[in-house]
């Protein structure tokens, strides 16, 4: 009875309106709310008047269902008795409630939110402060300013998460709560002013210094090196002395990142000191980075350091554009002599990207390696590499090949059609884009949601311009990654440990009148972001698009 053609019918009937008077009276809840979507298909006087009867109705879920189902009306009565019903004592309701009012008349629903605001019990508050987000009322930046005076966090949060989704008006007011003294205000405030690229490193480099949570600090140093701004520099540097390790961590990073010239001597006095593996590896790709003849020289050494991690993180720093002009011979020759074959895969990786001549030569010397794995990357990279050089070294590396996988590789690259007018089943080194935005939304930073409907209250994931990630879980967690996007592969590369890759589609969802989709749908084959096997939806709406109706299927 539920289904479409059941409320047809059910809504067809003659008798339907006598029908639907027993069943709101005496009927189960599951009755009385089949009863009310078939009202709210009707929407005529009686079956409104019927609707207003079940805003009393003792059931939780029937009240919020006939809010919902009041939701396109247009008379006078039915505005007043939803605005009774803002008294309901369940949050839910309330909600429904809010939603129907602000779907009804938006700017008169913005107006009564406000005047209720001051004396409303905090569950109507963060309904209030969540419909305006959510519907883009008009005044919200008013509704807003309520919130923050509120003496509730969870309240003040909220304020700033509607004034995140508002203009260039609300960045005052976003740098006015980062010295709020709760921590999810400041969080949920640099959030904002971080996805805000006009906004200076200047505001957010005090953060470094004062009296604020770890994590605090750690949003604000990621949202310095978001703007890339070396003027920043100073105090990003004095975090290196500070005694928290991930802090310290992040600072290494960051000074690579910003090009922070002036810490070279204390990134190399740290990398003469410290015996910890995680944090050589990141002292060598900031230096890397940083470059200098004392950098290069500490950094050949590193090159036969014992901990292949750190080898690792030094081989992608001689790979690099900066690395002196002897960088390619070095790498070949620690590809003849690493013990570690993850580090001779990264060797010969790093030198197939790098464009250099010997590119080729070290991808023939990692065919006739003696770990399969190594063999096996050689095998895929040539295979990316159409000329008949590449093709005629795999053909005659297969005569002498024993190991099956390697010769599974092999068959792929080899069998695949490469006659002319052919197009290989592989991209030639298909280049990484600039800002993951398959929606197009043309924006320095694409924002994708768990849940559209529970905006804000949902997993978001941000990715930025760079190859920056971060995914922010419903509990506050934030997690930071580097990602690249190469073909239909996405990748990312956590902290401290392997890189995770999916396959993914993006599929564009029709809105209701049938304009341009301005709903997108993520799909990862595997969901990296947590670590997990299981497929992963996350979804995207265009800036400027209306929400869709809570509940409503995507």
């Amino acid at each position: 009875m539920s289904s479409r053609e059941g409320l047809d019918a059910l809504c067809a009937r003659a008798d339907f309106t006598h029908i639907a008077t027993d069943v709101l009276r005496s009927g189960t809840p599951a009755e009385k709310t089949t009863a009310l979507r078939a009202l709210r298909e009707l929407a005529t006087p009686e079956a409104h008047a019927l609707t207003r009867l079940a805003l009393r109705d003792e059931t939780v879920t029937v009240r919020a269902m006939a809010a919902r189902a009041l939701a396109r009306s247009r008379d006078a009565e039915d505005w007043q008795h939803l605005q009774e019903a803002l008294d309901d004592a369940e949050p839910s309701v309330q909600h429904a409630v809010m939603d129907s009012l602000a779907r009804m008349n938006p700017a008169a629903a913005s107006a009564l939110f406000r005047t209720r605001f001051d004396h409303a019990p905090e569950s109507e508050k963060l309904n209030a402060l969540a419909t305006a987000q959510r519907l883009r009322l008009p005044e919200s930046m008013a509704l807003a300013r309520l919130g923050l005076a509120s003496r509730s966090s969870t309240t003040r949060t909220a304020a700033v998460a509607l004034l995140g989704r508002e203009g260039e008006a609300a960045d005052g007011l976003l740098v006015q709560a980062l010295t709020d003294a709760a921590e999810d205000v400041q969080l949920e405030a640099l959030r904002a002013l971080s996805r805000r690229m006009r906004v200076p490193a200047r505001v957010f480099a005090p953060l470094l210094s004062s009296p604020v949570t770890a994590q605090v600090r750690e949003q604000a140093l990621q949202a310095i090196v978001l703007r890339g701004d070396a003027s920043a520099c100073a105090p990003v540097i004095q975090l290196l002395t500070n005694p928290e390790p991930a802090l310290r961590q992040r600072a290494i990073r960051a000074i690579g990142q910003l090009g922070c010239t002036e810490a070279t001597h204390a990134l190399l006095s740290m990398l003469a000191g410290t015996h910890d593996e995680d944090e050589r590896a990141d002292l060598v790709t900031a230096l890397g980075r940083l470059g200098g003849p004392e950098t290069w020289e500490a950094l050949r050494k590193e090159l036969t350091s014992v901990a292949p991690r750190v080898r690792r993180a030094a081989v992608t720093a001689w790979a690099s554009n900066a690395a002196p002009r002897d960088a390619a011979a070095v790498l070949m020759e620690r590809l003849r002599g690493d013990p570690d074959a993850e580090v001779r895969m990264a060797i010969a990786l790093a030198l197939a990207n790098s464009g250099r001549q010997e590119a080729r030569d070290a991808l023939k010397l990692a065919l006739e390696d003696a770990a399969p794995e190594v063999r096996r990357m050689a095998v895929r990279t040539l295979g990316r590499d159409t000329s008949a050089e590449a093709l005629q070294t795999l053909r005659d590396h297969r005569a002498t090949e024993q190991e099956p996988g390697v010769l599974r590789a092999l068959a792929a690259v080899l069998e695949q059609p490469q006659g002319p007018g052919d197009t290989p089943s592989r991209a030639a080194s298909p280049a990484e884009r600039p800002l993951f935005d398959p929606a197009r939304t043309g924006q320095s930073v694409t924002e994708w949601l768990a849940a559209p409907e529970r905006h804000p209250a949902t997993d978001r994931v941000y990715f930025y311009e760079g190859g920056h990630l971060e995914h922010l879980e419903t509990d506050g967690k934030l997690h930071v990654f580097r990602y690249a996007v190469t073909g239909d592969g996405l990748h990312i590369l956590p902290e401290g440990a392997p890189e995770r890759s999916t396959a993914f589609t993006v599929t564009p969802a029709p809105s209701a009148s049938g304009d341009t989709p301005h709903r997108f749908r993520l799909e990862l084959d595997r969901d990296i972001l947590s670590g997990t096997d299981a497929p992963r939806t996350l979804y995207c709406v265009q800036t400027g698009a209306a929400d869709a109706e809570p509940g409503a299927p995507h």
